[in-house]
C-alpha cells in the first residue's frame, strides 16, 4: 500500500505546515510528559532554510507570509482532529489506551502554545532570509 498523500504534490500550508508539527518537536505527538515539548530554533531554521531555498520562487508572497501560520494552523487543526476523535469514542485515530487521543490533543495544544511564543522570532527569522 502506498499513502498517496505524501507522495504527490500538496498545498503549501499542508506541507510545510505538518513538516514543522512533526519536526520542530523532539517528543513525538505521543508524549505525555507535556514537560518534554519544546520548539528547537536550529530546526526551525533547518526547514526555513531547506524549503525556501528551493521554494521560494514558486510561492506566492501571501505564502511566504503564511510560512510561520502553516505551523500554527496544521498543529491546531490536529489538535482538533485528536479531540474530535476522543470525544467521538476514537472511531477515527482508534486509541492504544484510556484518553489516548485527549492526551494527544493536549500534547498538540501544548506544542501549539509553544510555538506561538516563538512566533514573532520566527517571522523575523522569514522575512529575513536571503537567497
Amino acid at each position: 500500500m502506498v499513502d498517496l498523500d505524501t507522495i504527490m504534490p500538496g498545498y503549501f500550508i499542508s506541507d510545510v505546515g505538518d513538516m514543522m508539527r512533526t519536526y520542530l518537536c523532539a517528543a513525538s505527538e505521543e508524549e505525555k510528559d507535556f514537560d518534554q515539548i519544546e520548539v528547537r530554533d536550529e530546526y526551525f531554521i533547518a526547514i526555513l532554510e531547506g524549503y525556501l531555498s528551493e521554494m521560494k520562487q514558486e510561492l506566492t508572497k501571501e505564502e511566504v507570509g503564511s510560512f510561520v501560520y502553516s505551523g500554527l494552523f496544521m498543529t491546531y487543526m490536529q489538535g482538533i482532529r485528536f479531540l474530535t476523535d476522543y470525544l467521538n469514542n476514537d472511531v477515527y485515530y482508534g486509541s492504544a489506551y484510556e484518553q489516548h487521543n485527549y492526551i494527544r490533543a493536549n500534547n498538540q495544544a501544548t506544542l501549539l502554545r509553544k510555538l506561538m511564543e516563538k512566533e514573532s522570532k520566527f517571522k523575523k527569522l522569514v522575512s529575513g532570509f536571503e537567497f
